[in-house]
């Protein structure tokens, strides 16, 4: 019975420093408590986060900013390749088709993974189905933000049009056939970890959108939490799973993402 006491305690204290930590990196307390925030805490995220590996600081230590470089081919790229620290290939993106013709660049259907953030959408549906006004943020229209998985591959086939995958990728990279689109204004996604295999890339289609990246709460001691700003026609390259991070869309602009992982 102690040994069950104890052990409910733990979990007690493991969420209170949870729940501090989200609410020092932007959460509110009502966030927290509303049953609809869903991609702030799902049902399996806190198992994740007590269950997660410690992290060994030496990742995120003496890094006080993204590392920017210019747009380099894969045998220059090879020395950054599978690094921790931060980084923006600029102009990578630049020449996407999609920059130019969105039309079918966020083609997708419900089936894969829907995330609404603080919009009030339930599914791609009600995205779609939203008036001009608010989709272009006319008249004082309540912002949105949205993304979604693309796993089925009649719809991935369709995206390729649009975008390509980062030319300076390592050949030997594995890289998943699915990928994220991520759309809207204002403030995005806010501080959390992604649970996934491999590193994160995300071109910037269009907009621009500031990113802010912080440490495993047990390196906050030794790391620093920092921001920077990726515009169009930029790729970043950052490993989500170890960098808490959120993004807000600068001013009153649009931004849309393509997002995928390799590894």
């Amino acid at each position: 019975m102690e040994e069950s006491n104890n052990t409910l305690e733990d979990i007690q204290k493991a969420f209170i420093a949870l729940t501090e930590s989200f609410l020092e990196q932007g959460a509110s307390l009502a966030e927290l408590k509303s049953a609809r925030t869903r991609c702030l805490i799902p049902n399996n995220y806190l198992i994740w986060e007590f269950t997660r590996p410690i992290s060994n600081c030496d990742y995120c230590r003496d890094v006080t900013s993204a590392l920017i470089l210019s747009n380099l081919t894969r045998e220059e790229f090879k020395q950054y390749a599978y690094s921790s620290i931060p980084m923006i290939i600029k102009h990578a993106a630049s020449n996407w088709p999609a920059s130019k013709n969105i039309d079918g660049a966020y083609d997708s259907v419900d089936e894969c993974q829907f995330l609404h953030f603080k919009s009030n959408f339930t599914n791609l549906r009600d995205v779609f189905a939203m008036n001009e006004e608010r989709a272009m943020q006319l008249n004082g229209k309540d912002p949105w933000y949205v993304g979604w998985k693309n796993c089925h591959l009649q719809i991935l086939d369709v995206m390729k049009q649009y975008y390509n995958l980062p030319h300076f990728l390592p050949e030997d990279a594995e890289v998943p056939y699915s990928n994220y689109v991520f759309l809207g204004y204002e403030e995005g996604a806010i501080m959390h970890l992604d649970y996934i295999s491999r590193l994160m890339w995300q071109g910037q289609i269009i907009g621009n959108k500031t990113w802010s990246v912080a440490p495993t709460p047990e390196c906050d001691n030794v790391c620093t939490r920092f921001n920077f700003t990726v515009y169009a026609g930029d790729i970043i390259l950052l490993d989500t799973r170890i960098w808490y991070h959120s993004t807000y869309v600068i001013g009153k602009n649009f931004s849309l993402t393509i997002t995928s992982e390799y590894g």
